[in-house]
């Protein structure tokens, strides 16, 4: 029987953010432009995917979940609440290059 392949991605890993979480509370469309500023800011290097997902159960009152492969490791979740803190929770979230 043949193995599976293993590819690896060129760039780092996605940071996922649940859908319900943006569209539920009044202020994820303030995340969500801050979250695609800071991509665009990163577009001289490799940036990660922010791929948005179904629920990760966790559902906080007045903030946004935020969650990356390496994070999932480790069983943690940023919860966002203001847009000055994305360009934090995406340090944590991301391996320092």
């Amino acid at each position: 029987m043949k193995q599976p392949v293993i590819a690896r991605s060129r760039r780092p890993s996605p940071v996922l953010i649940c859908k319900k979480c943006l569209k539920r509370w009044a202020g994820g469309d303030k995340i969500r432009g801050r979250l695609k500023h800071v991509k665009q800011r990163g577009a001289e290097r490799k940036t990660s995917r922010l791929v948005s997902v179904n629920c990760f159960g966790i559902c906080p009152r007045r903030a946004v979940v935020l969650a990356s492969g390496r994070s999932l490791e480790g069983d943690e979740y940023m919860l966002v609440s203001r847009p000055r803190q994305v360009e934090g929770a995406l340090e944590r979230l991301l391996p320092s290059a």
